[in-house]
């Protein structure tokens, strides 16, 4: 069988001069890789810490509390050849087998995932595979193996490192926090996702440079064919007031309605939140 697996020349960038990431080197959570012939870069998570495989063809990080592993692997993929990886049983190697449990779903545009009964290991675990497709014809596979206890916890902790992939982190805001909020959204793509048993949402909301957005939001069940039972979509022309910590996004949408939301900048941790929801800062591939 195939593996999800292709050599990715990892570069560590937290520092000012990158250093190639080499296999015995382990990366904490907050350091943030890219590789910069294909442009991918990724922020570990949090409480995660890892590196190379030996060989140098995976992305191997461990969970510093409640164990559990994630690999990343990429390869050049298809959306078809994606939901195909995804609805077949994987071979980790050394024995341990990923068995889908249910239907390929879909996380947010360009992101598939699968849930997996994991066989040969040591210990119970279950599993989590997402992809995330690129417009360079990349699929980056995220996997997560849990135990069944903080299963849910990690696959929200992987779905993060997941979301942060083509991801360049502002700059940490000046002190004075005079920054304004309009300038500092343009060109962004910003998700939300919210993971529970037998349930998944997505907000996306991409805000264009020449003041267009697009709205995307699903919900609905996991596994048995179950599609999802919520779905809005939209447009229009948005605009942002504020500076500093605090801010207010305006929606005009294409139908005459109009929406107002909260912006809140954590300028501590680089996190951005609307109407008190942690947004996540993706690649925007829709519109520049």
């Amino acid at each position: 069988m195939k593996r999800w697996m292709m050599a990715m020349a990892l570069m560590v960038v937290a520092a000012p001069t990158a250093a190639q990431i080499q296999p015995g080197r382990v990366y904490v959570g907050g350091e943030q890789i890219s590789d910069p012939e294909s442009g991918l870069r990724l922020t570990l998570p949090s409480g995660w810490r890892g590196g190379l495989s030996p060989d140098g063809e995976a992305l191997v990080l461990q969970s510093d509390v409640g164990g559990g592993y994630m690999l990343v692997i990429a390869d050049e993929m298809t959306e078809a050849a994606a939901r195909q990886q995804l609805a077949a049983p994987v071979d980790l190697g050394d024995g341990i087998v990923l068995t889908p449990t249910g239907a390929v779903q879909q996380v947010a545009s360009g992101h598939l995932s699968a849930d997996y009964l994991v066989s040969g290991a040591q210990a119970e675990l279950v599993a989590t595979a997402d992809i995330r497709l690129t417009q360079t014809g990349l699929g980056v596979a995220f996997i997560v193996l849990s135990p069944p206890a903080v299963a849910e916890t990690q696959r929200e902790q992987m779905r993060e490192l997941a979301f942060s992939l083509g991801v360049a982190e502002p700059a940490v805001q000046s002190g004075g926090g005079n920054d304004e909020w309009e300038p500092f959204l343009r060109g962004l793509y910003l998700a939300r996702y919210y993971t529970a048993t037998g349930y998944t949402e997505s907000t996306e909301l991409w805000l264009c440079s020449n003041g267009v957005f697009y709205y995307d939001s699903q919900g609905g069940g996991f596994g048995g064919g179950a599609s999802g039972v919520a779905q809005s979509t939209g447009g229009g022309q948005w605009s942002a007031t504020g500076a500093g910590r605090t801010g207010t996004l305006v929606l005009q949408w294409s139908n005459g309605e109009r929406s107002t939301m909260a912006l809140e900048y954590d300028y501590e941790n680089n996190r951005v939140f609307v109407n008190g929801d942690r947004m996540l800062r993706g690649n925007n591939e829709r519109c520049s």
